[in-house]
This record gives C-alpha cells, structure tokens and sequence, in this order.
C-alpha cells in the first residue's frame, strides 16, 4: 500500500525540480533571456579559451611536419590526426605568420622581393590600424607563437560558439539546454571543421551577431543594449570584411539578408509597429553599419593598389561561379552526403569531392525541415472564436534563404540574376556553409511557432520530411557502394537516425530531444576532424631552419631559392629570408621582373599560387601543374641566379656547375642541402 505515495513524493520532488527551473530560466519582462541564461555558458565557454591558450594548445595541424624530420611519435599530438589536407592552414598561413613573427609584424612582409601586403595577404598579425579588427591575430602581437596560435585557433570559435548559444536563447529564452546543444552543433559540422579558419568563422559569428542585435533592436526598451548588440554585430562585420574570403561571405550574407528582411516584415505584420517605429528601433544597428562601412572604406582606400593588383590577377581574378552545378547525380550525392562524413576522417572519397574540405557537406536539417516549417508557417493561427490567416514571416526568413541557395545549386539558367545578387562569388563546395546556418536558424524559429501557437506541426508534414531525410540517405549509400569506394560502414544508419529524429522532433516542438540528436550526429560527424595540438611545429627550430638562419646572419642581403616538395619552401618562408618561394596573394612585381623580364609567363604567374622550383637547364620558365601551383625552373649558372640568388636549400641533388655544396642534413624522409651559387665559370 505504501507505493502510491512513494510515487507521489516521487512526482512531487520533479514538480518541485521543475518548477525551481522554469524560475531560474524565466525571461524578462521584456521576453529576452535572464542574465543567468544569458551569460552563464558563454562564460564557461571563455573560461575553457583561456585554459586552452594558456597550455598553448590549438587544432593546428602544423604536426604534419613532424614526419619529415623525426622518427617515432610526436610528443606534441594531444589526439586526433594532422590534416595534410588543411595545408591553407598548417602550410601557407601559419608559415607567414612565423615570417611577419621573424620580420616584426611589418606592414609589407619583405620574404618575396618586392613585398607583399600582410595586411591583405594571409590574414596575418601587423603592427597597423586594421588589426583592431583583427582580434585572432592579438595573440601573436603580445604572446609567444604557441599562445598566439591558440589565441587565433579558439577565438573565432568562441565568438560563433557565443553568439549562435545567444541567438538561440533570445528566440528561446527558457531553452538554455537547447541552445548549448545546437550551438556546439553548429560548430561541429563538417563544413566548419574542414574549412577551419578565421575566414570560415567569422562570417558565422557575423551572421548571429546581427540577428541577435536584431532581435535585441525590437525586444528591449534599453538603449544601451541595443547599441551594444549593434556594435559587437559592425565589428564582426568589418572584421569579416577584412577576411576578403569572399566564397564565405556570401552564404553568410544570404541568410542575413533573407532573415532580417522578413523579421522586419514580421514586426510590421504580426506586432502592428508603424514604419516609423521599425526604423527608430534599428538605428543603432544602422548606425553601427554606416561606422563598418566607413572603416571598410579608409581601409580599402588605403590599399586600392594592393586590391587592384588582387583582382587583375589570372586566377582568381573574378572568378564567378555559373548556377545549377549540382547538375548531376554524383554531385547530389556529394551534397547530401553528411551521414557519411566520418569516412572523410580515413581518406579522400573522390566521389564526393577534390579532397575532405571539398566534400565537406552540412547536415540538411533546414532541407528536410522546408515541409513542416512551411507548412507551420502558412498555417492559420486560432484567434479570437474564428481562425485567422496570420502568415509567420519570421520562419519564411530562413526558409527563403534555403530555397535561394538549393535554387542556386540545382537550377541553371538564371546567371544574370546570381551574379547581380553576387551569389556566384561563392562556390557550390562553399555555399553550403548557408543551409549550416539555416538548419539552426529554421529548427530555432520552428519551436517558437510552435510554442505560440500551441500546435505542432502535422504527422503528414513531419513524415513526409523524415521519409526525405532517410530516402536522401539510402539514395547516396546506393550511390557510393561500388568496387572502387572503401567500406562505407555502418555509422551513416546511426547518424542517419539521429538526423531522423530531430527532422521529426523539431516540429512537434520536442525542442531538447531535437537538439540532443542533432548534436550527437555532429559529434559523431564533426568531432575529430582536426587534431589538438600542443604548440606549433617551428621548422626555425630543425636543422635545416638553423643552417638557413646561420647563413643568412653572416650574408643579410643573400637570396635564397627552394628547390623539391614543400618542405624548402616552408622552411625558407619561416626563417624570413629574401627568397623566391612562398605562395603570393598576388605577383609582387619586382621578383617577377628579376625571373621573367620579358614578361613571357605572365599568365603563369599573375595569379594566387604557391612558387616552388625545380631544376633543369636555361633560363627560368614557369608553369602551372594545378591553377593555383607555380612551378619555376632553375639554373644556377642561369643569367638570373647568376645575378641575384645566393643560395638554395633542396630537397634533392643539384648537380649544376654553379652550385657548391655547403651544408648536407638527413631528415626522416628526405635528405636537405644547402647550395651556395658560384660565378659561372
């Protein structure tokens, strides 16, 4: 007799742990979220960035080094696996980083003859205005390589991380849970984590400022948090900006544009305000916009010779992308083939793209969710005795943005119209880093439809999308199984379920159980792509990058050329010589009028590439193995080395007549030599 009560006292305690957590997230008065729910995880979030550069520990994976020059485990690989992949990363900007380190942080990083600006070139740390904008580059600035490489590792993510988990909690001020969850989402999916860096993330962190500034500029009667959200939201802006990544950019635009404009209108329509009170309500953010622009405008001002010279070049030049490229059946496969990310984490699948990053896909939670969210959208609202049509224009917000952007991958024909909307500044591999955002966005604004109204979304809707959802699946396992493809494995079916419930989840307003499968699917997508790694590899550091250093100490005016894999080239880029490798945002004229006077390669070199060389007999002649390689070949005895390289660090023998051997190192996969360049004859 005495288990009816203990089930009551049992049921009691949940309804008083219940009720005690509805009051400690209840929101204002105003409807936005409680400072507890507001600050309390992007502090902890802080704290952990803090933790994590203090230890000096980043996802570089500078480690790919470690296997050229010595044996056995790297001591310094915490988890996970160096991505030779990421060589944007590892290679190109962490390699320049060490440079501007090496040089002072100069204005025009002085490695190439001639010079390049670091202020445009490779996102990298200077001693210069614009760097107020640059807070990822801080670290170095002030702080050793290793804790300045955190620094410009976790702070991007932190700032997507915080403002996505804001975002979340100003549309769902009771769901703090919900917006953790979604927010670590977020910044697990493939296509972040493939593409990470300060130029992928910041259009992210963008994006949710502006929404959170925007919904802050309709919520609160302060002023003071209206200006702040606006500040924060016109400093992301013009730190994106100075990203000149323009591919990711524009998806994040996309979303922005399409959002914003139909919150507007939703402000207009469902709450009643007077035009004049919408625009009243949004002058801090315009404000805080005009101030973006206007420094955007002296910065590029002061760098038109710099952008020209950028945007004149082969390749990319203006490179515009055509619509409907998603025109085939292994391309749609690629696009829906989040599920089977994980395979990416153990090789290429050409299948689905160039390389990983290439074929990293988003999973296409606001596709699937494009059923129940209109039809949620669309539905009549019960009012007062009879039901009335109220269209939620808030939720058609990220609904269009979705259909803009798979209109974008799947139709052809309407060039005109992209290129006039700047669309086809990004790519079909890049613009899918939109349906990330509007995944979030649509579940997010899916559960307040669906928490106002009372009513769900129907069965019919919600099956409809999971048979998309699970139908999209076996389509692409269908696809990809063949005698040339590795075994697909069986953690697509997992993440595929998981994907499925919150499809199902989200629109029946189960906001938790939708977040919680979400976040499992990324985790188990996302979680692992970079590795975490204590410091940073520093080439200065080996025997090659020592001998250089040495050399150049006792000839400060020496040239120096880099001869064999990328390796010479790295190395010579760290240590901050005057040298003739290194990838170039654009051709700095000077070293090109050294190597091909008569201006005969131009269309080889004017272009973004990486310059390397090889040896071979005569003049230098130049090539392109890929459109953005530069292969140059050399001849000591050549007229131009003759005139104006010292010496040479290569990874194989040069036996030319001008070519003394000065220093020889043994690595663990290759032997370096050093050349010293003697007259001919």
């Amino acid at each position: 007799m005495a288990e009816p009560q203990t089930n009551d006292r049992t049921s009691s305690v949940f309804a008083r742990i219940a009720h005690s957590y509805q009051q400690l997230v209840a929101p204002r008065a105003s409807g936005l979220p409680n400072l507890l729910v507001l600050t309390v995880p992007p502090i902890a979030a802080v704290v952990v960035f803090v933790v994590l550069v203090a230890l000096g520990i980043s996802g570089s994976s500078t480690g790919v080094f470690h296997a050229f020059f010595d044996a056995g485990a790297d001591p310094n690989l915490i988890a996970g696996t160096p991505r030779g992949v990421r060589s944007d990363e590892w290679l190109v900007q962490s390699s320049w980083i060490v440079s501007q380190i090496e040089q002072g942080f100069p204005l025009f990083n002085g490695s190439l003859p001639g010079g390049m600006d670091a202020t445009i070139q490779n996102d990298l740390p200077v001693w210069d205005w614009s760097t107020i904008f640059r807070p990822h580059v801080w670290g170095f600035l002030g702080l050793p390589l290793d804790q300045g490489m955190a620094v410009r590792w976790w702070l991007p993510a932190l700032a997507v991380f915080v403002f996505a988990y804001v975002f979340v909690v100003t549309v769902l001020p009771r769901f703090p849970m919900t917006a953790l969850g979604l927010a670590t989402a977020l910044l697990l999916s493939p296509v972040l984590q493939w593409w990470f860096l300060p130029t992928t993330l910041w259009p992210v962190a963008w994006c949710f400022a502006t929404l959170v500034a925007l919904h802050w500029a309709f919520a609160s009667s302060r002023l003071w948090v209206r200006v702040v959200a606006a500040v924060a939201a016109g400093y992301l802006a013009v730190t994106m900006a100075m990203s000149i990544y323009v591919p990711f950019i524009v998806p994040a635009a996309i979303v922005v544009l399409c959002v914003a404009g139909f919150e507007v209108v939703s402000q207009r329509a469902a709450d009643r305000l007077a035009w004049k009170s919408i625009v009243l309500r949004l002058v801090p953010l315009a404000a805080a916009a005009a101030l973006a622009l206007a420094a955007l405008f002296v910065w590029i001002r002061t760098r038109w010779a710099t952008i020209e010279a950028v945007t004149s070049t082969v390749y990319p030049g203006e490179r515009l992308e055509v619509t409907g490229t998603t025109d085939t059946l292994p391309e749609l496969v690629a696009l829906v083939s989040a599920p089977f990310q994980r395979m990416l984490l153990q090789t290429d699948i050409p299948a689905l793209g160039g390389n990983q990053s290439e074929a990293a896909a988003p999973l296409l939670l606001g596709v699937f969710l494009l059923i129940p969210a209109i039809a949620v959208a669309l539905r009549p609202r019960v009012g007062t005795g009879r039901a009335v049509r109220r269209i939620d224009w808030r939720l058609i917000g990220p609904i269009v943005a979705t259909v803009v952007v798979l209109a974008f991958l799947l139709v052809p024909g309407w060039d005109w119209i992209a290129h006039g909307a700047m669309l086809d500044r990004s790519t079909s591999s890049r613009i899918r880093l939109a349906l990330v955002l509007t995944a979030l966005i649509t579940s997010v604004y899916l559960i307040r439809r669906i928490r106002d109204t009372g009513r769900p979304a129907g069965w019919w809707s919600v099956l409809a999308a999971a048979a998309l959802t699970v139908g999209s699946s076996l389509m692409a396992y269908f696809a990809l199984t063949g005698d040339a493809m590795p075994p697909l494995g069986v953690s697509w079916i997992l993440v595929t379920v998981l994907l499925t419930i919150a499809v199902v989840a989200f629109p029946r307003g189960w906001a938790g159980a939708g977040a919680a499968a979400l976040l499992a699917a990324s985790v188990l997508i996302g979680w692992g792509v970079n590795p975490l790694y204590s410091g940073v590899y520093d080439l200065r550091d080996t025997e090659a990058g020592r001998a250089v250093e040495r050399l150049n100490e006792a000839r400060p005016d020496s040239r120096w050329v880099g001869i064999g894999g990328f390796i010479p080239t790295a190395t010579l880029v760290q240590s901050g010589v005057l040298q003739y490798n290194g990838v170039q945002t654009y051709p700095p004229r000077e070293m090109w009028e050294e190597i091909d006077p008569a201006g005969e390669f131009e269309q080889q070199w004017n272009r973004l590439g990486n310059v390397n060389w090889t040896a071979a007999e005569g003049a230098p002649e130049v090539s392109n193995p890929v459109r953005d390689q530069i292969l140059v070949t050399f001849d000591s005895c050549s007229e131009f080395a003759q005139a104006h390289v010292d010496f040479v660090l290569s990874e194989q023998r040069l036996d030319q007549a001008c070519a003394r051997e000065v220093e020889e190192f043994e690595g663990r996969r290759a032997m370096f030599r050093i050349y010293e360049v003697v007259e001919n004859g």
